[in-house]
């Protein structure tokens, strides 16, 4: 999608506020739509090589042009950075990244963390290891609250007879139906494709052959979704065993809904939620409990409705998009003074 439609489509209110931290940081942005955009040799060979290729060969021909790289994707900022190191470059580079403990990533950040800039994250578990178990030093690592756009993901009026799911990653949705099956509540899970590939925990759900009728199956546009979050009573966030922040996406789009979120109770996931003020906390894997969870809130919509109101303020306090751009302007520059680039940001940020 071409970049002035994704802004009109902001102006609008079609969808969320993408382009802040873009113009904020005065940032060009290297994603697909970059790469398409690609001339010449270069362009014809990114059609033909794997996305993540095409996006660190290209950020490594630029990025010269530029005063920082912010990489907001590991499969590329890793690898960016590993060979910064090989090849000496001086350009500062801040990765902003939740998950440190996977061993491919653990031999890349042992080897580039004292390369770069800083290191940016919204995980509290992912952060104790990294200090820890990594012995990144506590001042080139920097905890922060993950924003989300509040002015988009906002409470609206609607009739509230259903709830809903929603998301791709680590998603325990066999445990979901399993739960629901002998509630009659209507129930939406919003998901779908990613890059043209389906997540193995959605593959799980869409061979499920005995799903009651409902419970209802499909993607949704950004606008659609909202909706969807807006008639349900609440949101359910099913999670296979996790041990960084999966789920925190649609966990702040629910609750910048005035929506409680009932979420598994996983290593990772612990940041956010406050169990019985914002939302519920229940057992990982375990249908009997999610059950009685989403049965008693169900049944009981005041609460639900103060937990929402609850789950709206945290936002508004802590974890709006603004707040979260701010804070990264302001990590991104501490980067660059720390390796003599002072001045306004003119960075190239790649990301999916």
């Amino acid at each position: 999608m071409p970049d002035e439609t994704i802004r009109t489509y902001e102006t609008e209110d079609k969808a969320p506020r993408t382009s802040l931290m873009e113009d904020e940081l005065n940032t060009q942005i290297l994603d697909e739509r970059y790469l398409n955009n690609v001339t010449g040799f270069r362009g014809f060979a990114y059609k033909i090589l794997p996305p993540d290729l095409a996006q660190l060969l290209e950020a490594w021909f630029i990025h010269k042009q530029f005063d920082a790289v912010i990489s907001y994707y590991e499969r590329v900022g890793l690898p960016f950075a590993y060979l910064q190191k090989l090849l000496k470059s001086a350009t500062p580079h801040i990765l902003l990244t939740t998950w440190f403990s996977s061993k491919q990533k653990v031999w890349f950040i042992k080897r580039v963390h004292n390369y770069l800039g800083r290191i940016i994250t919204w995980s509290s578990n992912q952060y104790r290891f990294a200090i820890n178990e990594l012995n990144i030093p506590p001042e080139n690592i920097m905890l922060v609250k993950r924003g989300t756009d509040q002015k988009f993901w906002r409470p609206m009026e609607a009739e509230t007879d259903a709830i809903c799911s929603a998301g791709m990653e680590m998603r325990d949705y066999p445990t979901l139906i399993r739960a629901l099956k002998s509630l009659d509540i209507p129930c939406h899970i919003a998901t779908g494709e990613a890059r043209g590939k389906l997540f193995d925990s959605v593959k799980k759900l869409y061979a499920m052959n005995d799903i009651p009728s409902h419970i209802t199956i499909g993607p949704k546009s950004k606008e659609e979704l909202r909706q969807l979050y807006a008639r349900s009573l609440f949101v359910v966030v099913p999670l296979l065993p996790t041990d960084t922040d999966n789920g925190l996406t649609v966990i702040l789009e629910a609750m910048a809904m005035g929506k409680p979120v009932i979420c598994s109770k996983v290593e990772g996931q612990i940041d956010v939620i406050r169990d019985n003020v914002t939302g519920i906390y229940v057992p990982q894997g375990d249908p009997e409990a999610l059950r009685k969870a989403i049965k008693d809130l169900w049944n009981n919509p005041e609460r639900a409705e103060k937990m929402g109101k609850a789950a709206r303020r945290h936002i508004e306090k802590y974890h709006t998009l603004e707040q979260f751009v701010k804070t990264i302007k302001q990590e991104v520059s501490k980067a660059m003074v720390k390796d003599m680039h002072p001045g306004k940001i003119k960075g190239a940020q790649v990301q999916r």
